[in-house]
């Protein structure tokens, strides 16, 4: 399973000022590298937050850096159903452990890993209670520029009974790409590059 939990109590503010950065300190060691990296989280309808990642360490600001490496964009109200399922029916919680020790997106190991493309990505669930629901992702030279969810370089739709098979370790995001298991419009070689990206976090292989 998973290797950690939020807090039944737990908001979305106190997810991002307290929870991940607790989380964070106790799952990435100090030895995952010593760069600093800036992330702006964009949590439409709420507030914006930025995280500086630096080994083991997070320290979160409520403002909005103007000097990045990767900024997130989301409505809060599309966090805030996530994290509700994370309490109650828990769909959408990864239902394995990493094969090694990189566990979360913000582990140094896996932004250098991400850094080497630059690109605007959304990505984006088409039939979520009948809704689609996104969020955008900008890293390298393309999160220098203004921070806007539209307009990305590749947008990755999929539905959530893929999405499910992805979280349950049965289907690696890079092999949901290229089966075509997922719909993917725009630069194809830029979701490919960010998906290997993220494989340190994949499922052990069977």
């Amino acid at each position: 399973m998973f290797p950690f939990e939020i807090p039944e109590d737990a908001t979305l503010r106190s997810l991002v000022t307290k929870t991940f950065p607790e989380t964070h300190a106790r799952l990435v060691p100090a030895s995952a590298g010593g760069a600093a990296y800036t992330i702006v989280l964009v949590l439409e309808g709420e507030a914006s937050f930025t995280a500086t990642v630096k080994g083991g360490e997070v320290v979160i600001r409520e403002e909005e850096a103007r000097e990045r490496n990767l900024w997130v964009s989301a409505k809060a109200s599309t966090a805030e159903r996530f994290i509700e399922d994370w309490k109650t029916e828990r769909r959408f919680v990864p239902k394995f452990a990493p094969a090694g020790d990189v566990i979360l997106m913000s582990d140094p190991r896996i932004l250098s890993r991400l850094l080497i493309a630059s690109g605007k990505i959304e990505v984006a669930l088409v039939d979520l209670d009948g809704e689609r629901v996104s969020m955008t992702v900008a890293f390298g030279a393309a999160a220098k520029k203004t921070i806007d969810p539209d307009g990305a370089d590749v947008t990755i739709e999929a539905t959530v009974a893929v999405f499910e098979e992805i979280l349950a370790g049965k289907l690696a995001p890079e092999d949901a790409i290229a089966e075509g298991r997922v719909t993917v419009k725009g630069k194809k070689l830029l979701a490919m590059q960010a998906a290997l990206a993220l494989a340190p976090l994949a499922a052990p292989k069977r």
